[in-house]
């Protein structure tokens, strides 16, 4: 996977034929469709994805799927984010079995924490990822809104880039300038009307849920 990640990474949706049945024709149907678009990459697992609701078992299913399907045409990122250290560890070794290119971790949810606990998370989960990781600022569904120093500290960990879905322009743009001198780290919007100002400013992307 080249450095830094940059273009367009649609979060994809998961197709289900029933609650906990993956719609695997309807998976490789969309793939194909993003693919043939000209994507730059796709994330599954996800927000968008709906992976909070979705069973382990189902999970590895998709990743499974996915990776196969896609067959390294274009990097595929995997959310490995949950309320468990030990359940995102074993979504990311699963997920490097299965050939994927990085992995994506937001903060635990459900229980709010501070920044302090966000980068003591990331000191224990990090040298536990066998794949490349970035970082996802999602503070609608997290409680927490990932300060530039949490994210600089995540950097230093080895993280590749950040996906910022926070809405926060002002924000976008102090990541934005904060690590202008590392061109291969990767600032990718989550909010789609961001993708202007992101380009325009410096940045690489953007992770679009319409590019579904």
């Amino acid at each position: 996977m080249e450095l830094p990640l940059k273009g367009i990474i649609p979060p994809v949706v998961t197709p289900l034929a029933y609650s906990n049945t993956l719609d695997v024709n309807g998976l490789e149907k969309l793939i194909e469709h993003i693919i043939s678009g000209g994507v730059h990459g796709i994330f599954i697992l996800g927000t968008t994805g709906e992976a909070t609701s979705l069973t382990y078992e189902l999970r590895k299913e998709l990743i499974k799927y996915t990776t196969g399907i896609v067959n390294h045409r274009i990097p595929v990122l995997v959310g490995i984010t949950d309320t468990s250290t030990r359940g995102s560890v074993d979504i990311a070794e699963y997920s490097a079995g299965m050939g994927v290119d990085c992995l994506v971790i937001a903060p635990p949810y459900y229980v709010p924490i501070s920044q302090e606990e966000m980068r003591e998370y990331l000191e224990n989960i990090v040298p536990k990822l066998p794949l490349p990781f970035m970082m996802y600022d999602m503070p609608s569904c997290t409680k927490l809104h990932m300060s530039v120093e949490t994210i600089r500290k995540a950097k230093e960990l080895g993280a590749i880039g950040v996906k910022d879905s926070s809405g926060d322009m002002s924000y976008l743009y102090s990541l934005i300038n904060e690590f202008r001198d590392s061109p291969e780290f990767s600032i990718i919007a989550g909010t789609e009307l961001f993708l202007p100002e992101t380009i325009i400013h410096g940045g690489h992307g953007a992770v679009a849920g319409g590019a579904n």
